[in-house]
């Protein structure tokens, strides 16, 4: 009997460690997707001449003659010669670097706009 008994309770310690080990094993699962969601959002560099600008776009045509046109936000940063500036700072004719991320149906909206000094 004191055999059975040993035998029971090493079997019923291997138990616990085994569905301890499964418990941590999924809480680790159950993090890693909001890992994922943190990661930072997709951008991309676009260069170019400004050909138009209102207080909510910015149009540019690019090396390649190409025009796209940036929705600006309240959250776009513009900087003009190294210094922060106003969107109303940016006219036409001037060449700017925009730091862009896609959106839904090929939007584009500008974070940072730097203008080139001349």
């Amino acid at each position: 009997m004191n055999k059975v008994s040993r035998a029971l309770g090493a079997a019923m310690l291997c138990l616990g460690l085994l569905l301890s080990a499964g418990f941590v094993m999924a809480k680790q699962e159950q993090t890693t997707p909001a890992k994922d969601q943190t990661k930072k959002e997709k951008t991309a560099t676009v260069n170019g001449t400004v050909s138009a600008v209102t207080d909510s776009t910015l149009t540019i045509i690019d090396s390649k003659k190409a025009e796209h046109t940036l929705a600006i936000t309240s959250e776009t940063k513009v900087t003009k010669a190294g210094k922060d500036a106003a969107i109303a700072d940016v006219k036409a004719n001037d060449v700017v670097t925009i730091e862009v991320k896609r959106g839904e149906g090929n939007t584009w909206t500008a974070l940072k706009i730097s203008v080139n000094s001349e």
